[in-house]
């Protein structure tokens, strides 16, 4: 994970680089054969993208997070779809 940027951030700066860190490492887990935890990561970065979605009030900034939020969902349905279903379980 990479430093936070120095100059002051506001709260929903923070929350969007680090949505940003939680989905650069969701890519790197995906890449090193770890779909479990890619999973985890793009889901929490979900969250907090439509958090910051939710209390936009520029449409333009409004739609960047639900896109982005939009993508990781996308790639935890094809990471579910191609991660193997252990034994017994449905």
């Amino acid at each position: 994970m990479q430093a936070a940027p120095k100059p002051p951030m506001t709260r929903a700066q923070k929350l969007a680089w680090y949505a940003d860190q939680l989905m650069a490492d969701a890519a790197k887990d995906q890449k090193n054969s770890a779909p479990e935890t890619a999973i985890s990561r793009y889901l929490q970065a979900a969250d907090i993208l439509l958090l910051l979605a939710k209390v936009e009030e520029s449409y333009t900034a409004w739609k960047v997070y639900a896109d982005k939020a939009a993508y990781c969902h996308q790639r935890v349905r094809t990471l579910m779809a191609l991660t193997p279903k252990a034994e017994g379980i449905p």
